[in-house]
């Protein structure tokens, strides 16, 4: 690794798609593009990483290690970084502290309320909302189930896990109940009921919120026709993805891209 390094000030990340601040935290989503490489840099407060989407290896001295989507970990101000991206690329949620956070190195998988929070605020983001309860009570959800040791974490079954990671490893394609109990290896009505009970949402309204952030950026970063981006996520048509994203975003798709453009 290079002995020279960038240093990125206070809620500064690569590839920053939207950002908000709301009770001190600097709240970012980034989204990389695929097989890009971020020189060795440093950042000059402690943030939490999760990543929702795509994955890349980062070293950290002679050390490698693997970031998946789902997984979240501590990076503390000052220490020296860098990272190469697959061939997916990556989406992530980070949240930055003015002061040191985190109470010891955090690092691990997302349990299921963590992944639907991390990704509603993803949404929120994306969408500009900038609506300070939401965006502070969100990242709130995020780091207490973080912080919560594992040891006493309700048993949930591996198998919510597994559902969760289908859905965000893809999130585009419209999944059946069927498809993800077949996953799960239950009942379709148990892992249905499980899920609600679990996160508080539904397992639909959790892969419209995964699909939605997707598309928000695929429309910002690109300039796919729309009626390529409606077939490509899963939509009847074009309408139909207009009217869903109009709902999420209070504009429409058309709208939301010109403001990037």
């Amino acid at each position: 690794m290079a002995a020279e390094a960038h240093v990125l000030g206070f809620g500064v990340t690569y590839d920053m798609v939207a950002a908000e601040t709301a009770c001190g935290q600097h709240l970012s989503l980034t989204a990389h593009r695929r097989n890009e490489a971020i020189p060795p840099h440093r950042h000059t407060n402690d943030y939490v990483c999760i990543v929702l989407a795509g994955g890349f290896a980062e070293q950290e001295g002679a050390t490698w290690r693997e970031r998946v989507g789902g997984s979240y970990f501590t990076h503390h101000a000052g220490e020296l970084h860098h990272d190469r991206f697959g061939p997916a690329g990556a989406i992530c949620v980070n949240l930055h502290y003015r002061r040191q956070q985190p109470a010891s190195h955090l690092e691990g998988r997302c349990s299921p309320i963590a992944s639907v929070a991390a990704h509603s605020l993803a949404l929120e983001l994306a969408a500009g909302f900038g609506e300070e309860l939401a965006l502070a009570s969100l990242a709130a959800e995020i780091m207490g189930e973080l912080r919560t040791p594992a040891s006493i974490i309700p048993d949930r079954g591996k198998w919510m896990d597994d559902v969760v990671e289908a859905i965000i490893d893809d999130p585009a394609r419209r999944w059946g109940l069927q498809e993800l109990a077949a996953i799960a290896g239950r009942h379709p009505i148990h892992v249905a009921q499980s899920f609600r009970a679990r996160t508080g949402v539904s397992l639909g309204a959790f892969q419209r919120t995964c699909r939605l952030t997707s598309l928000s950026l695929a429309i910002r970063r690109t300039k796919t026709p729309l009626a390529t981006l409606a077939y490509e996520f899963g939509y009847c048509d074009q309408p139909h993805m207009n009217s869903e994203f109009g709902r999420a975003f209070g504009v429409s798709p058309g709208r939301y891209r010109r403001d990037f453009h």
